[in-house]
């Protein structure tokens, strides 16, 4: 009897000293991430998060798990869909086949210069292309943004001239990106970014095309000799949650969701993202890479119509197989990619760092 009256007594002391207007949240949702937790990403989606939870009052709060903790790569979608997690960042180039409208992202020589541009093609694809939205149809799309393009690092090799690209293994993501690595003549390899930094040490292959996101998340920089900066393609991402879970809540809890869907996180990616283009390339040269932009020669060659032509025409085909009608799909994408490039020609024309990205979320307009 003393023991349970020790025990009321100090549960309600615990009680009394709860700061006034403490509450528990309505939701703790799960947030699964592959990436490590000191990476950019990681640190994107607690902020992009943080400041869901504050604005809605702490009644939403966030648990994370970085690093493939509770779902690896592979998995964290149909753990969103299937209520194993809540919340996933990811990428259509995990899911060759899955999202391939949304691959249009990935596709080189598609005119998109930014990972801002990308973020604006992509939401307005989702838009007003029905397929897109059939494809993302059974998650809550928070974000749709694009990493930065991934530029192509190598060893040993230092890539001057179309040739130089002959007998090169060089890791690619995604089914579209691969195919450009196959046109410039090198030969695209399929590996988790884990296993790049290993792989490119023991010279099993001859160099990369991950994003300058991912070359700092894991260090790859450390391996390598040289960083051409030549953009083989963005990557479609998106931060998605359970479509059951945002239904089942407050009305004035999905509006300030609906706020940061309506353009800000992913706006907010797209920036973060671009930015990475600067201060990861400093890292990569503070660490002996040399970072060097191709000749005019190499870059006409790399986006000529010879190259990107063939590998545009297997995309539309790759459409067709998936049962769409590729050409119609190929050409609206095509037209908004022309609409949006005029608002983007000043994306390059002064450094800036994530940091500087300072805007309400909840004032936000695009």
């Amino acid at each position: 009897m003393k023991k349970t009256l020790a025990l009321i007594i100090a549960v309600l002391m615990c009680v009394a000293i709860l700061p006034l207007g403490a509450a528990a949240a309505d939701y703790d949702l799960v947030v699964v991430n592959h990436d490590a937790s000191t990476s950019m990403c990681e640190l994107y989606i607690e902020t992009l998060c943080n400041q869901i939870a504050e604005a809605t009052d702490g009644r939403i709060e966030f648990t994370f798990n970085p690093g493939g903790s509770l779902l690896g790569a592979t998995e964290t979608m149909d753990g969103v869909k299937d209520g194993m997690a809540d919340i996933c960042w990811s990428c259509t180039s995990f899911f060759g086949g899955r999202f391939p409208v949304s691959e249009f992202i990935n596709l080189c020589g598609n005119g998109i210069t930014s990972a801002r541009m990308a973020t604006d093609v992509y939401q307005k694809m989702y838009e007003e292309i029905p397929e897109v939205a059939a494809e993302l149809g059974d998650w809550y799309p928070i974000a749709l943004h694009a990493c930065s393009y991934g530029p192509i690092s190598t060893i040993k090799t230092k890539i001057e001239a179309p040739e130089d690209f002959k007998g090169l293994q060089i890791r690619t993501a995604g089914t579209v990106a691969a195919k450009y690595i196959e046109a410039l003549g090198a030969t695209p390899i399929t590996i988790p970014t884990s296993d790049v930094y290993e792989s490119v040490s023991k010279g099993v292959i001859d160099g990369f095309t991950n994003d300058w996101h991912n070359i700092d998340c894991f260090k790859l920089y450390e391996p390598i000799d040289y960083c051409l900066d030549l953009p083989v393609s963005f990557t479609s991402c998106f931060v998605m949650m359970n479509k059951d879970l945002y239904n089942g809540m407050d009305d004035d809890l999905k509006a300030v969701i609906d706020q940061f869907a309506a353009g800000y996180a992913g706006d907010m990616a797209g920036y973060w993202w671009d930015s990475c283009n600067y201060w990861v390339a400093d890292k990569m040269e503070e660490n002996g890479v040399e970072v060097y932009e191709p000749s005019e020669d190499l870059k006409a060659w790399a986006q000529s119509d010879e190259i990107v032509g063939p590998i545009h025409e297997w995309y539309i085909q790759y459409l067709n197989d998936a049962g769409l009608d590729g050409q119609a799909i190929y050409d609206k994408c095509m037209e908004i990619v022309a609409e949006i490039a005029p608002a983007h020609e000043a994306d390059w024309d002064a450094e800036f760092n994530y940091a500087d990205w300072d805007v309400d979320p909840m004032t936000y307009e695009g």
